[in-house]
């Protein structure tokens, strides 16, 4: 049967793992991002970035009689992460800044060997963790009642089929939170015959690789070798997830990825009504990134077990 192009081409590459927001971490003049502590005040704003609005920016006033010293309870802290960890590295209730930067950046080197970054840092106040579904991390602030944490977590939702996912809250008076080299994810990709002319109906998915280009190496080998006369590109790609087949009306195939399995099924179901509600939906295979092997699904013949 012809299959539609429409469905193939609306999910496209996945994307790899990427990080997510940055901040500045303090300055020489000692700027952070509001608390609404007493005797701060409003010197600017961070730069936008990818997910992420821009974040006001104050400096403890000391000049005024009522301002006083910096308060001996101030609390700093800082995240890590790193482009193949399923976790953050956080450290934390450090009364000045700048070191909690260093510390949770070593850790995460520590554990994961290298390739970690800084989400930066931030004092007397609490940010939100947001995953998407491809389990890059992003960081809001939760200061002016959440607004900005509800910023984030819409642009972040508004580029897969399911909200992204809050994961953790982070209050700067934390000790630390340092996970270990279990945090490492393995990767999984899926390819197929690129257009409609001499589509095969079939997905072949290489998972349990170290890194996303291997796996996505190995998907695109296995199709070209089965089509030796055809183009094959890669429609999917996780790192730590799952990646889930689907078809529509029982001609049109596609493939999607998400966090964990539940969440790819319900990914599957909300583009099968997206792209046609009154068309019927086939939920077909889901694989684990976390699962070592090479495998063929054939969107033809698959029946439910």
């Amino acid at each position: 049967m012809r299959l539609s192009v429409v469905i193939r081409s609306m999910l496209g590459l996945a994307g790899a793992l990427a990080l997510g927001v940055l901040w500045p971490s303090g300055s020489a003049q000692a700027q952070s991002p509001c608390s609404g502590a007493p005797g701060e005040r409003m010197v600017g704003m961070t730069q936008a970035g990818p997910g992420v609005a821009a974040m006001p920016l104050c400096m403890r006033d000391s000049s005024g009689g009522d301002a006083g010293p910096a308060r001996s309870n101030d609390s700093y802290a800082s995240i890590a992460w790193h482009p193949d960890a399923s976790d953050i590295w956080i450290d934390g209730n450090y009364l000045g800044p700048g070191e909690s930067v260093d510390v949770a950046l070593e850790a995460c080197n520590r554990a994961m060997g290298g390739g970690c970054a800084s989400a930066g840092e931030w004092n007397n106040s609490s940010m939100a963790v947001i995953r998407d579904r491809n389990g890059a991390f992003y960081v809001a602030w939760l200061g002016e009642g959440g607004r900005q944490r509800q910023r984030v977590l819409d642009e972040c939702s508004s580029k897969q089929p399911l909200p992204c996912e809050v994961v953790r809250t982070v209050n700067s008076r934390i000790d630390r939170y340092w996970p270990g080299p279990e945090a490492r994810v393995a990767h999984a990709a899926a390819a197929w015959v690129d257009g409609t002319d001499g589509y095969d109906r079939k997905l072949y998915v290489a998972s349990g690789y170290r890194t996303g280009e291997e796996a996505s190496n190995l998907a695109l080998a296995a199709c070209s070798a089965a089509n030796p006369k055809r183009k094959c590109v890669v429609t999917a790609q996780t790192g730590g997830g799952f990646i889930q087949a689907a078809t529509l009306d029982g001609e049109r195939d596609f493939a999607t990825v998400e966090t964990n399995e539940r969440r790819a099924h319900l990914a599957a179901e909300r583009l099968c009504r997206q792209n046609d509600r009154t068309a019927s939906c086939s939920i077909q295979a889901v694989f684990n990134s976390r699962v070592r092997g090479q495998f063929v699904h054939d969107f033809s013949t698959w029946r439910a077990r």
